[in-house]
Order: C-alpha cells, then structure tokens, then sequence
C-alpha cells in the first residue's frame, strides 16, 4: 500500500504523533464550507445532479415532461458519519492550500489502519467496528447519480470534481444505521440557491482515537 499523507498546523504535530490522536469529524463540519475555505465542501455527503439544461421532471398529474433549472440532492445522515481526511500526494501547494506548515507522512500506512480498526472495535457504537478506507473518487454534478444517490457508504467516498487536486484519501465510520442503504434524505432545489442556510462550525459531532504514539511509522516534511 502506498504511503499517505496528513496536512497539519505544527501546534497539532505532537498530539497526532507523538500521542497518536486521529480526530474523526462528522460529515456535517465539512459541508460547512464558508469558514473552511478549501477543506470545506458545500455538497460534503451529498450526491449532487445539476445538468446544465436542467432536470427532466414528469407530472404526475398530467404525464407531461418538462425541464426544471434545479438540483438534486439526495443527502447521508452526515452528522452520523465521521471522516478523516488524508491525500496521496506530498505537495507544497496542497500545504499552502491546507494552511499547513508541516506534512506527516505515513510510512506503514497497513499499521496505522489496523490500529484504527482496533479502537473502532472497542466501541460498541460504532456500526460493527466497520472501518472504511480508500481513495475519493470525484465526479461531475452533470453526471447521472444512477442508483447510487440510495448507497452512504459510496456517497461517503465521492467528492466533486472541484476537488480533484487534492487527491484525497478518506476515513470513515458511522453510528447506528447512517450507512444503511436508502439512509438519505432527497430534495430537489432550485438552481438559484435560495433558502440556503448559512454555515457554522459549532456543535457538529466528532471523535477523537488515541492510538498511542505513532512516531515509529511516521515522517514529517515541514514547510517554510
């Protein structure tokens, strides 16, 4: 397995490595763009279609077929399902992009997961200890959801592709029925935006596993 890569403010070097800390934040935090800046996704645990002639919707009523300037959403329960996101790529722009002065590179990226699927089966919340790990696949919102927009556990593992450079290779692990197929909510929104909410970042879920020091399977680069 190749090695992977976590961005990170040096102040937070000694609690990941030497303590061996992985902080899982909900999907929730991440859609919680604004303040992110580029960790933030707006369509964060969502399968999005925007076709850029619009949605083909049929009237129940009348049977008559008509083009809509709409999404589709169809939403994971996201503050049920906790991330930790990591890239495959060593790269000065990706630390400029992630605020980061320094890059912790995992060099028995085998162990580390095992470690982390040790402390999931410790706690019972977890749906059935179950770790799910592997690259993001990115996708355009022009692209037909297929069945897909009914399975959290792919949706989980799909990002758009605005954010393709990061080559981002993900975490993941739920509580109670959040990856469950059909565990969506889905609503189809006008293009312009309107009713949006806006973001915050407090009160989203999250968990931190301490894994003990990982200073033996670890490298740092730091940034100037």
């Amino acid at each position: 397995m190749e090695r992977l890569f976590k961005y990170l403010p040096s102040k937070y070097l000694h609690s990941f490595v030497g303590k061996g800390e992985v902080l899982f934040r909900s999907l929730s935090y991440y859609s919680n763009y604004e303040e992110m800046q580029v960790r933030g996704d707006r369509n964060e645990g969502k399968r999005v279609f925007s076709p850029s002639g619009g949605l083909e919707v049929t009237s129940t009523a009348t049977g008559k077929t008509s083009l809509f300037q709409g999404v589709f959403e169809s939403t994971v329960q996201d503050r049920d399902i906790f991330v930790f996101c990591m890239s495959k790529e060593l790269s000065p722009e990706l630390a400029i992009k992630f605020t980061a002065d320094v890059c912790v590179e995992i060099v028995e990226p085998a162990l580390f997961l095992s470690r982390i699927r040790t402390a999931l089966q410790l706690r019972k919340w977890v749906t059935q200890g179950r770790l799910i790990h592997g690259l993001v696949d990115y996708y355009s919102p022009e692209t037909k959801p297929l069945a897909e927009w009914a399975v959290p556990e792919r949706m989980v593992m799909r990002k758009t592709s605005d954010y393709n450079d990061q080559a981002e290779y993900r975490l993941a692990f739920a509580r109670g029925n959040a990856l469950q197929v059909e565990s969506v909510i889905v609503q189809i929104t006008a293009a312009s935006g309107s009713g949006i909410v806006l973001p915050t970042l407090d009160g989203h879920p999250e968990h931190t596993l301490k894994l003990g020091s990982l200073k033996k399977i670890c490298k740092v680069h730091r940034f100037k």
